[in-house]
């Protein structure tokens, strides 16, 4: 995966309306994707998006791991108003670390591709 910032931190003069005024509501999910297996330790889930579409803003409290299984073009925006490009290639893996902060952002596929990821998330 490579991750390209496209606008920093604190920064919302690019910002689509409509995306603001979801962040406003405040209503984020802490689901993500759609849940394949669950324990007490983990939570399996696969993110799968065509072309064009989009996860709403999702709260990220607990660590986790993705494992992409197609190549992909997708922006994420954090509600910090940092901006990035994530390119992926099929196979590719990263861990996220939240150092016991939530982490609230979206995923919206730019690409052509659909893009399936599988989420492992780390309980606390």
């Amino acid at each position: 995966m490579v991750l390209t910032e496209l606008n920093p931190k604190g920064n919302f003069d690019s910002w689509d309306k409509k995306k603001l005024n979801e962040i406003e509501q405040n209503t984020f999910s802490t689901k993500i994707g759609d849940i394949l297996f669950e324990n007490d330790e983990l939570i399996l889930s696969e993110i799968i998006l065509k072309p064009g579409e989009r996860t709403p803003f999702r709260k990220h409290c607990n660590d986790y791991s993705c494992t992409c299984f197609t190549d992909g073009l997708l922006v994420s925006r954090n509600v910090n108003g940092q901006i990035g490009l994530l390119r992926f290639d099929e196979g590719d893996q990263f861990y996220w670390t939240c150092s016991r902060k939530e982490t609230i952002h979206d995923l919206e596929n730019i690409g052509e591709n659909t893009v399936i990821i599988k989420v492992i998330e780390i309980k606390r």
